[in-house]
């Protein structure tokens, strides 16, 4: 261990989006609408904020699929060709990122010119790898184990800046799942985390 930072350092230097949103949606398709009309409703507020001399923000939401197997799985393909069935999304807004694929090499996801809004990816997206933009992830995935609930969770708690916006949503990390294990498992989650200095409120 080089050096230890813990949670009331990050909170104060504005390093970490707090309280964190979790909401239990009843269907697969329910967690995927959920999450575009979030994203939507904070990219209007990230241009409200930059019209009034705030800093460039595009919400992005990263989407965890299922991995390959079951035939009725939600695979990073039917997540992306979901997306695509929708009006106003394109394909270059979308990247894959998993273990096979890397569609985000070489590219600069902060850059205003950047059209990258959605992220699919299945579990590779662990330490070491975080996007001040990401702001919501709906998982789609029956995941279980705390260690990758936590790790997953992680990538969209970075905050873009490292200051607090006028807006508050913009402050806020949100998360939508429809896994009643997940559920489960992020209750585990919150309460490791209470214990490493988040309140109750976070």
């Amino acid at each position: 261990i080089i050096s230890y930072v813990n949670t009331i350092q990050l909170k104060k230097q504005h390093m970490v989006k707090l309280p964190v949103i979790v909401a239990n949606q009843r269907t697969q398709e329910d967690v995927i609408n959920a999450a575009l009309k979030m994203r939507y409703q904070l990219e209007c507020y990230a241009r409200e904020e930059q019209e009034k001399g705030g800093s460039y923000i595009r919400p992005i939401v990263l989407f965890q699929a299922e991995p390959k197997g079951k035939e009725d799985s939600t695979t990073f393909e039917k997540i992306k060709q979901t997306l695509l069935g929708l009006p106003g999304i394109s394909e270059e807004e979308i990247k894959i990122k998993t273990a096979n694929i890397n569609e985000l090499k070489n590219i600069d996801l902060s850059a205003p010119d950047c059209p990258v809004r959605y992220i699919i990816t299945i579990n590779a997206l662990k330490e070491g790898w975080d996007c001040p933009f990401a702001y919501i992830l709906a998982t789609l995935a029956n995941k279980s184990s705390v260690v990758d609930v936590t790790q997953i969770l992680g990538r969209v708690l970075r905050m873009p800046d490292v200051r607090r916006q006028k807006i508050e949503y913009l402050n806020m990390s949100y998360v939508f799942t429809a896994s009643n294990q997940f559920k489960k498992t992020l209750d585990s989650v919150v309460a490791g985390s209470n214990q490493a200095g988040f309140s109750k409120n976070d």
